[in-house]
């Protein structure tokens, strides 16, 4: 059965945060590359496919804020969510201020979503297999000289990470998460 977008912000039944439209522009306008590539060619259904499991693992995030409505299938519009880097210094009074308008609306997806989004489900699209992150986060440890590392045959550690790029995006509008330092008191 194919799979078919419903990209309506706050929507019971949405099932991604951009239209295949949408994704398809911002793809175009990427420098060029094989995933980009295999991404152009690939047939409607597995491009929709691929935008679905990205929301789907996207949607696993703990969110700042809270859910618009309690109706919405998707993590996001979110209320209480402040714009990151909405400070502006001014010169003159030498102190920063807040912008009026510097908290996201209660049916507003960040392009922060939107854009992680299509970069995780171009990723996905291009490697069958799922996510593989071909880093240490792999390893137990590495020998190098006397260093000695071991890999991870468990497939535990990075088996729900997500490409760097992608976390790159989402800084700012998470609770935890390499962008954002969780502070314990003791």
């Amino acid at each position: 059965m194919a799979v078919t977008i419903n990209a309506t912000a706050g929507d019971a039944s949405a099932n991604s945060y951009i239209t295949l439209a949408e994704a398809d522009a911002f793809v175009d306008a990427m420098v060029l590359s094989t995933d980009a590539n295999k991404w152009s060619s690939g047939n409607i259904d597995s491009r929709n496919r691929a935008l679905t499991a990205a929301t789907q693992r996207l949607d696993r995030e703990r969110f700042l804020g809270a859910r618009a409505t309690d109706t919405q299938a998707l993590q996001w519009p979110r209320t209480g969510v402040r714009k990151p880097d909405t400070y502006v210094n001014t010169y003159a009074t030498g102190f920063p201020f807040r912008i009026s308008d510097d908290y996201f609306t209660d049916t507003e997806i960040p392009d922060q979503v939107k854009r992680a989004q299509i970069e995780l489900a171009v990723y996905l699209h291009s490697n069958v297999d799922g996510i593989s992150l071909g880093g240490l986060e792999d390893f137990k440890n590495v020998k190098i000289g006397s260093l000695d590392v071991t890999p991870d045959k468990s497939g535990a550690v990075g088996a729900d990470r997500i490409p760097p790029m992608v976390e790159r995006y989402l800084t700012g509008l998470r609770i935890s998460g390499p962008g954002n330092i969780a502070i314990k008191r003791s």
